[in-house]
């Protein structure tokens, strides 16, 4: 859960290495481009649903998928490297990366031979490689860790601003940044100047959305805490997601006397359920959709529960510019917010 996720030869709607969400910048809804596959590759369509660019790319799909565009610039896969395409399909950046993620405040985490490092837009290193593992830039600063296993925190010049001190460490949110200490491995939150503004005592926690956090609390139950660290949801929980669009998705024993047995729905802000746990798995909401999994397939709710997607794909994606990518027996299509299939599925 709190391990940086690794996006070989993928990058995603959300960042693999950042838990904070990416969206594609300075383009309106109108102008997303959407990845699609066709013989085993991908390309992209226009928000009209017209190819934008062919399906040439590589389709390996681990990590975090799908590939898209974030600063008018996507990283694709070119037959095991990575490098990164404008809008118009063509090659601005060399395939030459092992790993490589969505450009954030200018600059776009990469990683080659065993170490990270960070571009700007020329493909030139702003950063050079030198970290073991890494996080993408969020508001002017981004975790990074050294070889001696210590987290810290980095400017857009590479410069350390908080000092490597912390078991590990995620980026800043509500200018909270969730890190974890050394010496009881309990987690807590510091402030932009690194200095703890709630104490490390969580046994487990995650970062800030919507100016509230999922916290372990009494008896490993989760509830929520506000940036002051005041609990504003008590812990009752069997697991509790990060709120999105004022909703967030818990977890609840669907036996009392087995809690290893649990099913998921969803709170408001108040911590009252507005959707009744009935889920094997959910997701957060997106664009007033969000993706759910029930005996192994995925579907989607609205806000009131309802499904307006049945749940029948093999793997779903969430909803962006009112659209979503499904995966039905190893085909790749697109539905609208009402579940229909506006581009049929392509193998």
């Amino acid at each position: 859960m709190k391990s940086v996720v690794k996006a070989i030869g993928v990058i995603a709607v959300c960042v693999l290495i950042a838990s904070c969400k990416t969206v594609e910048t300075n383009f309106s809804p109108d102008e997303y481009l959407y990845p699609y596959i066709k013989n085993n590759r991908v390309g992209f369509l226009d928000a009209q649903l017209n190819q934008q660019i062919k399906p040439q790319f590589s389709l390996i799909e681990s990590g975090i998928w799908p590939y898209h565009f974030s600063e008018g610039l996507a990283a694709v896969n070119f037959s095991g490297s990575i490098g990164y395409i404008n809008r118009d399909g063509k090659v601005v950046i060399d395939p030459r990366f092992d790993e490589a993620a969505p450009f954030q405040n200018g600059l776009a985490l990469v990683k080659l031979n065993g170490k990270y490092g960070y571009i700007n837009r020329s493909g030139d290193f702003e950063i050079e490689l030198q970290f073991s593992a890494a996080r993408s830039f969020s508001d002017g600063l981004a975790a990074v860790q050294l070889s001696n296993g210590r987290w810290g925190f980095i400017n857009t010049d590479g410069e350390f601003v908080i000092e490597p001190q912390f078991a590990e460490a995620y980026n800043f949110n509500n200018d909270r940044a969730l890190v974890q200490n050394d010496a009881h491995d309990e987690w807590g939150y510091i402030n932009r100047q690194g200095e703890f503004v709630i104490e490390p005592k969580y046994p487990d926690a995650k970062s800030f959305s919507e100016s509230l956090a999922p916290v372990q609390l009494a008896f490993k139950q989760w509830g929520y805490i506000n940036p002051f660290g005041a609990v504003i949801i008590e812990s009752k929980f069997l697991e509790a997601k990060a709120f999105s669009e004022d909703k967030a998705a818990v977890a609840m024993p669907e036996d009392p006397s087995n809690l290893q047995h649990k099913k998921y729905g969803y709170i408001n802000r108040r911590g009252e359920f507005i959707i009744e746990p009935q889920f094997d798995e959910a997701y957060a909401f997106h664009e007033g959709i969000a993706r759910v999994k029930m005996d192994g397939k995925y579907g989607f709710i609205d806000t009131q529960g309802n499904f307006v997607a049945s749940p029948i794909y093999d793997k779903a994606w969430n909803f962006k510019g009112g659209m979503a990518l499904v995966k039905l027996d190893d085909k790749y299509g697109y539905i609208n917010q009402k579940g229909i299939f506006v581009v049929e599925p392509l193998s």
